[in-house]
């Protein structure tokens, strides 16, 4: 009987617990509404009873009871209590948390904790990357990241990208160019120019020797870390992008019409010594042909031409889809990615009856597959498969003048090509020219065809990670087997010239430019595969990794074992191997120590050279641990001190493959040998570069320490860091040895240069009532150099020459002191040597007061091209379905040598707004040019212009249809979205039509040649199913 009772008290019991159980399901978003896959729904004190939302942020859990409480967490937000009261579908939105101290950073092969790194490393996510409509990654950087320094040179389809630097530039004749690095696996600064911003999870950059001395001899440039998203539990999850912009020049050429242009050079040439022009040159300054040209009555005979405008587009098409699928189970996950975009150049469409593109373009496609496998518990594995294939188009130039085929843009904005010098097309419709002249523009577009280039970049990576927690918990096995197949070719099809002629008007006669031409020769197709191409990497990785936490004592380490072999063409294979390591010790999140060390070295080095050491020691304080500090200030939520010491490498240093070895040049046809009788030339062996056995890798020391501090509820994030990097064993030629010996020498490692700067960054972000976010953010980053050593010769004439002492590309010229006023003042001024002044030519400073103006008088002036300052701020906010954020960029410290481009009266420059500002009697004291026809381009601080610059970077509007919308239409999510890049710049070279990012530091013309720096404006939409 006590049996029976027993039994149906249970089952009592049991039928009871099981009527009030019941299921809740609900939703977890974030603040924009973005689902939380991921996130961890927990029964309130009972941790058994947990699930996770899958990729729809959706989640299914049993409680027990009516009134229960659900406890919703997710990394990187604030964690929600919730109360479930009935079987309503919850929806459950959680906070941003700026101050997780779950959140991590991405460090040489691992993970750690930010609240515990004391390593130098910045981040940003791939979700900020898409903000950006630019088409290379590089591009979208900018102003995102203290620390790190770019500059884009230009705006041309498939060659836009800009030059990154991290921490500005140490060594004045290797590479600055940071080592790259894609899931772990080394990756060129092409491949990154080339990858869709729709793979990417989040990008860092590793600054310190702490963080990047685990790469050994390729670590002194920094490091650039990227990595790509990967799938997450649940059902498949399809997204879907598309977007289409226009894209404009960030500055256009203004050049002067004719009449104004040649009213100017006709004053050029009586102030230069030709008293009479409009005799000399009657069909140009004759007093009727100035009239013919203002009026404009004339054309044929008296052109006006804008090629600028005749060439180019107002704006021009850029288009980018995206689709991407993940999802998976909890024992596979995927996700896939296939992208495209299209950037049309920014000439126009010339009609033609031959079937060609003769625009620049970009077509790239981008595919990515990446796999996650739990074969068995304790061991998964990874394999990542991408490709990109990409052609870039650009006009075929042909040209006849002497130095051969210009720079398209360098022919339409200079001297090359006038208003003046001929029509685009003659009366009776052919093109016009004029022997010996640069071939008509249009005509170009027309008929001469187009050079195209592919690349086809192919990657596997394939990677297996064991547990080996049998012998002791926290112990792995890692290896990854990576390789890289890059193979590129070029077709053209190209005609050297067309008909082309010249309007004779007064003897009414068309007189042709090649009289031997008497139709349009057929266009030739050729073909070649790229001379530096196919190109093969192998990568090899072991790593033995460990990470435990005993009672508040976290030891930690990394073994490596890292070996590449590069193969280019037929050519011997270029190996890297070496070994690494790291081993840290943390206490209770409070007390942090860290060693790192990268042993390894390449064949690019003798043998007893090939290999070094490269160890780094860094340590932290997380202050705000500490009772006293808890007890006291409360304000203050989190503050922690760093510091790191070490040494890196380089053997990014250019030049010839093994730079130990001799080498002879054969078959030289300047240099034969004559045999016989009758002398007949033979082909010669002459010694080279002479051999330097001791030559090896260029070292780096590097200094840092930093502070980082949250404060008030961790709404304010501030951090601060200053770096001491000392670059020595610079492979340099010696310049001391006179050139008399007749020898060739090698290089060796003498130089030294010191690089200094400092970086701070704040963040604010709050939220305001319950549907309003927002966020400002501010990053400032200074880096100078200068040559402590490089072997040059003693210049007792002018020490000031000196490059010793020196900031990297140090401009050199004479310090401008205004105008000479008049010729009482050329009187009394020091005397210049080898030329005469007159009123109105620029007066230099008689530096070292010897009474004259001479080559002893130049000195360094200016900045480096490259800016030493560079700076962004971003904010923005959040409301409902609504968003907007902005980015601000700039740089200051960087210089810009005129002196070349603003010449007219020949091929350098146009006439343009800024000669309307020249000398004159008239205008002396408002004069910003010096009188026209003067001996003036002498470098000097008058042509340097400051590069510095604000810009609008970026900029988007989105806004994301409310859920009920979007499950009417069975869909998951909704937005549509407008942004811009480079929408406005605030800068001092307008007047110069010059885009402020434009690389010429040495007063050539090459900020005048390059293809236009572009804005963009987009808009886009994207779907997720």
């Amino acid at each position: 009987m006590r049996k029976f009772i027993t039994v149906f008290l249970l089952l009592f019991t049991a039928t009871l617990a099981f009527a009030q159980q019941r299921t809740v399901r609900g939703r977890v978003t974030d603040a924009t509404g973005e689902p939380l896959a991921g996130a961890t729904i927990q029964e309130y004190k009972k941790e058994k009873n947990t699930v996770a939302a899958n990729t729809e942020g959706r989640f299914t859990i049993t409680v027990n009871g009516n009134n229960v409480q659900l406890v919703v967490t997710a990394v990187g937000h604030k964690p929600k209590t919730i109360a479930v009261s009935n079987d309503a579908e919850l929806t459950v939105q959680l906070e941003k948390d700026d101050a997780d101290m779950d959140e991590v950073v991405i460090v040489g092969f691992a993970k750690q904790k930010k609240i515990t790194n004391v390593g130098s490393v910045s981040s940003v996510s791939g979700k900020e990357l898409r903000q950006s409509p630019a088409a290379s990654i590089q591009n979208s950087l900018a102003g995102r990241l203290p620390g790190l320094f770019q500059q884009q040179g230009s705006g041309q389809p498939g060659r836009d990208a800009a030059n990154i630097f991290i921490r500005g530039v140490s060594s004045y004749t290797g590479s600055n160019t940071p080592l790259v690095i894609v899931d772990d696996v080394e990756a060129s600064i092409s491949q990154l120019t080339q990858m869709d911003p729709n793979e990417v999870e989040n990008i860092s950059i590793l600054k310190d020797a702490s963080s990047t001395s685990i790469y050994g001899v390729k670590g002194a440039n920094g490091v650039i870390i990227v990595t790509t998203r990967r799938g997450k539990t649940g059902p498949a999850r399809i997204t879907f992008r598309t977007e289409a912009g226009l894209q404009m020049p960030t500055v256009k050429r203004k050049p002067l019409g004719a009449y104004d242009a040649l009213t100017l050079l006709k004053e050029q040439l009586i102030n230069s010594g030709t008293p009479n022009p409009e005799i000399d040159f009657p069909n140009l300054y004759s007093a009727d042909a100035l009239e013919h040209f203002r009026k404009g009555d004339l054309p044929y005979q008296y052109p006006n031409v804008n090629w600028y405008d005749e060439v180019m587009r107002k704006a021009t098409l850029q288009q980018r889809n995206n689709l991407d699928i993940s999802g998976g189970t909890s024992n596979v996950r995927y996700f896939v990615s296939l992208g495209y975009i299209f950037q049309n150049g920014i000439l126009k469409d010339i009609s033609k009856e031959e079937d060609f593109n003769s625009n620049y373009y970009l077509k790239r496609y981008n595919i990515r597959s990446n796999l996650d496998v739990e074969v068995y518990k304790g061991l998964s594995l990874k394999l990542d498969l991408s490709a990109r294939f990409s052609d870039v188009n650009s006009p075929n130039l042909p040209d006849v003048t002497p130095g051969g085929a210009w720079p398209f843009w360098r022919r339409i904005t200079s001297g090359l090509l006038t208003p003046w010098k001929y029509p685009v097309k003659n009366a009776d419709g052919s093109y016009a020219g004029k022997k010996g002249e640069t071939l008509n523009p249009v005509g170009i577009l027309q008929y001469a065809g187009y050079s195209r280039s592919y690349s086809n970049d192919l990657n596997a990576n394939l990677s297996a990670i064991h547990k080996l927690d049998f012998i002791t918990k926290g112990l792995s096995l890692r290896g990854t087997l990576a390789y890289t197949n890059n193979f590129g070719f070029t077709r053209t099809l190209t005609r050297g010239r067309f008909p082309v002629f010249d309007y004779n008007a007064t003897a009414g006669i068309y007189d042709p430019v090649f009289p031997e031409l008497s139709r349009i020769e057929p266009l030739v197709r050729s073909g070649n595969i790229n001379t530096s191409l196919p190109f093969r990497r192998l990568n090899t990785q072991v790593i033995l990794d460990y990470n435990r936490n005993i009672k508040g004592h976290n030891v930690y380490g990394l073994a490596l074992f890292n070996r590449s072999t590069d193969i280019t063409t037929s050519a011997a294979p270029a190996n890297f191997q070496g070994f690494a390591g790291r081993l840290g010790y943390i206490f209770k999140s409070k007390y942090m120590v860290e060693l790192n060390a990268g042993y390894n070295g390449s064949d690019r080095f003798k043998a007893k050279k090939r290999y070094g050491f490269f160890p780094a020691v860094s340590a932290g304080w997380n202050i705000s641990e500490e009772k006293f500090f808890k007890d006291n200030i409360s304000f203050i939520n989190f503050f922690k001190l760093k510091g790191s010491y070490g040494i890196v490498g380089s053997d990014d240093v250019g030049g010839n493959r093994y730079i130990y070895e001799e080498v002879y040049t054969r078959n030289n046809p300047n240099r034969p040998y004559y045999f016989g009788e009758n002398p007949t030339a033979q082909s010669t062996i002459l010694p080279g570069t002479l051999a330097n056995a001791d030559v090896r890798w260029e070292i780096e020391r590097k200094a840092n320490v930093a502070a980082e501090i949250k404060l008030f509820k961790n709404k304010l994030e501030i951090n601060a860091e200053y770096f001491d990097n000392y670059r020595y064993d610079i492979l340099t030629t010696r310049e001391s040895v006179p050139l008399y010996t007749g020898l060739n020498l090698p290089v060796v490692n003498i130089g030294e240069v010191s690089n200094k700067g400092w970086e701070f960054e704040l963040v604010h972000r709050n939220t305001i009532g319950k549907d309003f976010q927002y966020f400002v953010k501010g990053n400032f980053s200074y880096a100078k150099n200068k040559i402590l050593f490089r072997d040059e010769p003693a210049n007792a004439a002018n020490p000031m020459l000196r490059r010793t002492g020196r900031p990297i590309g140090q401009l050199y010229g004479y310090i401008a002191e205004g105008f000479y006023y008049d010729d009482a003042d050329v009187a009394k001024s020091p005397v210049t040597v080898g030329r005469t002044v007159k009123p109105g030519d620029i007066k230099f400073k008689d530096v070292n007061g010897d009474g004259k103006i001479d080559q002893s008088d130049i000195g360094p002036i200016g900045h480096p091209n490259l800016p030493q300052i560079t700076y962004g701020f971003s904010t923005g906010f959040s409301y409902k379905g609504f968003d907007l954020s902005a980015l601000f960029q700039g740089a200051a410290r960087g210089s810009l040598m005129a002196s070349t481009l603003l010449q007219i009266g020949n091929a350098n420059g146009l006439p343009s707004a800024i000669h309307m500002k020249r000398w004159t009697p008239e205008t002396r004291d408002v004069a910003e040019y010096p009188r026209l026809g003067g001996v003036n381009f002498d470098a000097s601080t008058f042509w340097l212009r400051p590069t510095d610059y604000l810009r609008l970077k970026n900029v988007e509007l989105g806004y994301r249809l409310p859920n009920r919308f979007i499950k009417s239409l069975k869909l998951t999510d909704f937005r549509v979205y407008a942004n811009a890049l480079n929408l406005v710049t605030w800068f001092k070279l307008k007047i110069y039509d010059v885009d402020p990012e434009s690389i010429n530091g040495d007063g050539t013309t090459s900020a005048y040649s390059d293809y236009p720096q572009q804005k963009i404006v987009n808009f886009g939409v994207q779907i997720t199913f």
